[in-house]
């Protein structure tokens, strides 16, 4: 704003003075407010738009990254819990190795089984108990669709023979039942086989076979290798899984960006005992230890698994958050160039129009005198 001498007009004057009066309110209610939008600032309309969208942006950004904390925490919840039951399935493993020896007494057995049974209910209350302002985080309601999975047949273990080993393979295609086939060689020379199954821990007996024959039960082939009866006393075992069909439970959808329907949807384990496959294990006797063994051992590496996934979840939710962060501050700096005051220019507004209005006044005065106008007008009232 340039000072300028008001012309002597009266007229013209006294508009000089409301004009130069207008401005200095105008550069005090910036300085005030901070803003250069206000009802009596010199800011457009248009530029009063920009202002409100960039802010409404950069306050979408804001909120999406509370949801992303919401989130992260509740990950964080689900992994404490999972190294809980982590720390549990290891201890049943241990109980298992222990129960796997023939000269504990059924007394001892017990014990181990109690133990055992302790431990698996201590895995579910976690699972059925952990959750995020009410939301359940591991007893499978939001575990998300899990794939279908085929059988599956694992050798764990396969004594060498004198000549070759046990087993030269095992395969499962049509596993309707998951357990263990335990196969121990004999003074004849044969392989004797049986299978405990997992979900009634009742072990039977498969058969007897020799060597570089093959036998299939319960979907699974297992072909013996080459074994004479001086291999008595080796042995192998056999994992079966049997295939699943996968589910469709859902996820927590959350969102996580600035636009609508830019959500994600995190998924958390199925930690109960149902979901990890081991609903019945056993440890009264070494045949069912064994499988127990093999149970736990998948449930492991299930919870592995979906540590890995709440990792790599909360990996992305990560970077979510500092895109956000970075629109956020972007968008600001922008809305704050549109719609701040720059204090330094407000102030030589104001004292620009404060000297404005000063030089005004005196023409005015000037001019009333001169003309002998204020003369005139006190005469009417003379």
């Amino acid at each position: 704003m340039s000072v300028g001498i008001p012309s002597a007009n009266p007229a013209y004057s006294l508009a000089s003075v409301l004009q130069a009066q207008l401005a200095l309110f105008t550069a005090i209610d910036q300085e005030s407010s901070g803003s250069k939008l206000t009802p009596a600032g010199s800011g457009s309309s248009a530029a009063l738009a920009i202002y409100n969208n960039l802010s409404s942006q950069a306050q979408a950004a804001d909120t999406a990254n509370e949801n992303i904390t919401d989130v992260t925490n509740a990950i964080n919840v689900a992994q404490g819990a999972t190294s809980t039951i982590q720390s549990s399935l290891s201890q049943i493993n241990s109980l298992a190795i222990e129960a796997n020896n023939g000269f504990n007494s059924s007394s001892d057995a017990q014990a181990l089984q109690d133990a055992a049974t302790q431990l698996a209910q201590g895995i579910n209350q976690t699972a059925e108990e952990t959750n995020f302002n009410g939301t359940p985080l591991l007893d499978g309601t939001t575990s998300g669709n899990t794939p279908a999975t085929a059988a599956s047949a694992d050798i764990t273990n396969n004594n060498a023979t004198t000549a070759g080993t046990v087993l030269s393979s095992a395969s499962a295609s049509a596993a309707t039942t998951s357990g263990t086939f335990s196969v121990q060689i004999d003074g004849s020379g044969n392989a004797d086989v049986s299978f405990t199954d997992s979900s009634t821990q009742t072990t039977t007996s498969v058969g007897s076979f020799a060597a570089g024959s093959s036998t299939t039960y319960n979907g699974t082939t297992l072909n013996f290798g080459n074994f004479t009866g001086a291999d008595a006393g080796t042995s192998a075992t056999v994992q079966t899984t049997a295939a699943s069909a996968g589910s469709t439970s859902p996820t927590v959808q959350v969102q996580t960006g600035t636009n609508e329907g830019d959500v994600t949807n995190v998924s958390f384990a199925n930690g109960t005992t149902t979901g990890l496959g081991i609903t019945n294990i056993d440890l009264t006797n070494p045949a069912s230890a064994t499988n127990t063994e093999g149970q736990i051992n998948g449930a492991i590496t299930a919870i592995d698994s979906s540590e890995a996934s709440l990792g790599a979840q909360s990996n992305g939710l990560n970077y979510a958050y500092e895109n956000n962060n970075t629109l956020s501050n972007n968008l600001t700096s922008s809305a704050s160039a549109v719609g701040d005051t720059s204090v330094a220019s407000s102030v030589v507004a104001g004292n620009l129009a404060s000297i404005q209005q000063q030089i005004s006044i005196a023409v005015l005065a000037r001019a009333n005198t001169d003309a002998g106008h204020l003369s005139s007008f006190l005469s009417q009232y003379a």
